[in-house]
């Protein structure tokens, strides 16, 4: 008779959850945020170069790097919820200081690749929130 033992290691976690380090995320809605993301970097830059002019228009290309590199990151998978956490304050950020130079009235704020990367930019807002709802992880304000 042969004498064998047998040692099983389970573990809890079943196969189909998802882990904790590597959420889904909705590929349409992450994808169209990329483009949308990358189209609004394009413009801060042409808007940048073009209609402000440097050295006016640093600031439009600093803000489209930014953008570059935001989409690149999460394209990566590098870090990307907490990106995708950053990107939702940094696009309102980007909104709220285009508003205030607005209402000053600064030359090129009114501008009307101004007015549609505005646009972009609140389809953009909206695509970052329906990624937060869908993951069902409200965004905790401390």
């Amino acid at each position: 008779m042969d004498n064998k033992i047998t040692l099983t290691i389970s573990s809890n976690k079943t196969p189909s959850a998802p882990s904790a380090a590597s959420p889904s995320y909705p590929k349409g809605s992450l994808n169209a945020a990329l483009a949308l993301a990358g189209l609004s970097g394009a413009l801060h830059s042409y808007i940048g170069i073009v209609v402000f002019g440097l050295p006016s228009g640093i600031a439009l290309i600093l803000i489209a790097l930014v953008y570059f590199g935001g989409v690149g990151l999460v394209a990566a998978n590098y870090k990307r919820d907490l990106l995708l956490k950053v990107g939702l304050g940094w696009v309102v950020l980007v909104i709220i200081l285009w508003a205030s130079t607005a209402a000053a009235g600064l030359m090129g704020t009114r501008d009307p690749l101004a007015f549609v990367d505005k646009a972009i930019e609140f389809v953009l807002l909206g695509l970052l929130l329906r990624i937060r709802m869908a993951l069902n992880r409200p965004i905790a304000i401390p």
